[in-house]
């Protein structure tokens, strides 16, 4: 048995022959997949997918690339969405220094609001993490300072 623990269903390039691609998948032995959301725009597809198939799981999060067209997201709107029955983890979220497509800052508040959310609703958090390791650790171990969350 194999788990898919990160992959993006909704991709260009996968969407479109997605029943084809779920079904390669589970003929290579995986039997579990969470597909992973990026940006808030996606989280009623990415859901939607969870929904459509009983091996598919979801997440809710907004990917570090993402953190500066999302300011809005909150700890309280990433719980109320993370809600969802077919929803079992936070994220992705995390920092990204590579190509710096978010403020840096910005993209630490976002983690910061992920993981907030993540110690409120008990659900694992999904870490991206690129050319930022020490801050990422910094952050996390500032954050359980504040109280124990899964990751």
């Amino acid at each position: 048995m194999f788990v898919d623990s990160h992959c993006h269903l909704n991709y260009k390039g996968l969407v479109e022959q997605q029943a084809d691609v779920i079904a390669r998948a589970r003929g290579a032995g995986v039997s579990t997949m969470l597909t992973i959301s990026t940006r808030e725009r996606e989280w009623d597809e990415i859901v939607g997918i969870a929904e459509a198939y009983p091996d598919i799981w979801a997440s809710i999060g907004i990917h570090p690339h993402e953190a500066d067209a999302h300011p809005h997201v909150t700890v309280d709107l990433l719980v109320a969405r993370a809600a969802h029955r077919r929803v079992i983890g936070i994220g992705e979220t995390g920092l990204d220094y590579y190509y710096d497509h978010s403020d840096r800052a910005r993209q630490a508040a976002s983690f910061r609001a992920h993981i907030a959310a993540a110690r409120a609703t008990g659900l694992p958090l999904i870490v991206h993490t690129r050319d930022a390791e020490e801050d990422t650790a910094a952050i996390i171990a500032d954050e359980m300072g504040k109280g124990p969350f899964p990751c």
